[in-house]
């Protein structure tokens, strides 16, 4: 599985990602006993953001297993731990920093342990039960992939997949180019990811039916980012997403490059004057039995 997330981007997102997680497997969890016992497993975990968003929540699991295939990125877990977490937690590990134990300031310990691997591949302890998350990945994931991570649900196992992009960018003074853009980023969403040929905003749409057809329970609800542009750190984000959509779409065929250059340069001067708000759509998805 090939490289597309830099530790950078996905750190720079945090903070809206936690904004905009709504409090579906919060309120799941905390309505529903019976899951008390189970452990986490976080597929594609990346830099361990969203472990780190529970956590901050009060949401606690005795074991959190953390799954990726790039080691930069799941080397970042000790240090981010440490970055969000130190008011709540001591942390401690062992000396390849990928097995930490945390305790709390009253003696309660929790057990993450990261490991690098293909999520397609990875086998489930069949004598445990699990809250498997998928976060902010399945737009990227192809039919088969979506298939597979529904096979996950054996015994009284979770799945949650948030952050789902559904394909909607609204833009706030709008530009007469937006829509235009947002096609061939869509469309370049759906090229492939690492999984094969992406679904991208369709893989909500093919993940519920699917479920459903399975005869699993589905929740879903709206986790949009909504950046209001108020902070220098709004900017920053911004700049950085324009030329992301930028950078992507510049080779793609058929795209007018003038039109391209001129949206982003329009952007980036709205950005600048503090002018422009965004919102990118995403829902968050449990599916349960």
């Amino acid at each position: 599985m090939a490289d597309f997330f830099s530790k950078s981007w996905i750190n720079m997102r945090m903070q809206y990602d936690d904004a905009a997680r709504s409090d579906i497997l919060i309120n799941f969890l905390r309505n529903n006993s019976k899951y008390s016992d189970h452990n986490l497993i976080d597929m594609c975990s990346g830099t361990g953001s969203f472990l780190i968003w529970l956590l901050k929540n009060n949401v606690t699991f005795k074991k959190n297993i953390l799954i990726d295939h790039d080691t930069t990125l799941l080397k970042s877990v000790k240090s981010n731990f440490r970055k969000y977490l130190k008011d709540k937690y001591v942390i401690k590990s062992n000396s390849n920093n990928l097995n930490l134990i945390l305790t709390s300031k009253n003696s309660n310990s929790i057990d993450v342990y990261v490991e690098k691997s293909d999520c397609e591949k990875f086998n489930l302890n069949e004598n445990q039960s699990f809250i498997i998350s998928y976060s902010a990945a399945i737009d990227l994931m192809s039919k088969s992939s979506i298939t597979n991570s529904l096979s996950n649900m054996k015994k009284n196992n979770i799945l949650f997949y948030s952050l789902c992009f559904d394909g909607k960018v609204k833009w706030s003074p709008s530009h007469n180019f937006d829509k235009y853009i947002l096609s061939f980023f869509n469309s370049h969403q759906m090229t492939d990811k690492g999984f094969g040929k992406a679904l991208g905003y369709q893989a909500i749409d093919y993940l519920t039916m699917k479920a459903k057809k399975l005869g699993y329970r589905v929740t879903e609800k709206e986790s949009a980012w909504k950046i209001v542009n108020s902070h220098e750190k709004d900017k920053n984000f911004m700049r950085r997403y324009i030329l992301d959509i930028k950078k992507a779409l510049y080779h793609m065929e058929g795209i007018d490059r003038s039109m391209l250059s001129e949206w982003y340069l329009s952007k980036k001067e709205s950005i600048y004057q503090k002018k422009l708000k965004l919102c990118v759509g995403h829902k968050d998805i449990l599916i349960a039995r």
